[in-house]
């Protein structure tokens, strides 16, 4: 098993090119979907989705490869992936746990400076996603869905936990990780970026103290998956 030290602007860079990238599917390939088929509007995002997540994947694997990770076991420890310790699984539900409550009272702030004060509240949705509850069968596009969230969760964790912030060396390499996170949510927008806020600074923190990318897997995951299904059927 084979890491190779990377420097914070290759860091930054990598953040840059898939924000960039990002901003464009937004610009050229879900316009192009909503023009010219007519899906659930779920979808549009779903197809979106498949387009930039699978390539974060591949980078990760790719990269991790290049520094002479042949085999799978030899990829996988590149990537910091191994079986949760009992450790790990503390930081793992802490986390998660903290990321709630920390989601939470953002929202209630947000809640309560709009019923005093008339503030406009915060979206909870992505101003490029259209989002309504399925009915009937089209409760079957959550098996369109689940393959692209797997490569949502776990292509942005073994990229940017698994290869970047493995590699950036010094005390402070989660912090420089979560900001550039963040820039990675700037084609959400203002709101949803505040609303990440805890999650984007909980999950680097927890990898910085376990160096195990199964823990932001498991934080990231538990957060976006149950919240989008319970959305998806109507529930919330």
């Amino acid at each position: 098993m084979i890491k190779e030290e990377i420097k914070k602007l290759r860091a930054g860079m990598i953040f840059a090119g898939f924000t960039a990238y990002f901003f464009l599917l937004l610009f050229t390939l879900l316009p192009f979907l909503k023009s010219n088929f007519s899906f659930n509007s779920a979808l549009y995002w779903f197809i979106t989705g498949y387009f930039l997540f699978i390539p974060l994947f591949i980078y990760a694997i790719v990269a991790a490869q290049s520094e002479g990770n042949a085999t799978l076991k030899q990829i996988l420890l590149a990537l910091n992936i191994r079986r949760l310790s009992r450790t790990d699984w503390w930081y793992s539900i802490a986390g998660l746990l903290l990321v709630f409550v920390g989601t939470g009272i953002i929202f209630g702030i947000a809640m309560l400076l709009h019923n005093v004060l008339g503030i406009r509240n915060l979206s909870t949705t992505p101003w490029f996603m259209e989002m309504h509850p399925f009915q009937g069968n089209e409760r079957f596009l959550l098996l369109v869905w689940l393959p692209m969230f797997f490569f949502n969760i776990v292509g942005e964790e073994v990229l940017w936990r698994g290869y970047i912030q493995t590699r950036l060396s010094g005390k402070y390499s989660w912090q420089i990780c979560a900001f550039l996170w963040m820039i990675f949510h700037l084609p959400f927008g203002l709101d949803m970026m505040i609303m990440l806020t805890p999650v984007v600074l909980i999950v680097p923190y927890v990898f910085f103290k376990t160096r195990n990318t199964l823990t932001g897997i498991f934080i990231h995951g538990m957060f976006n998956g149950p919240i989008f299904v319970l959305v998806a059927l109507g529930v919330m």
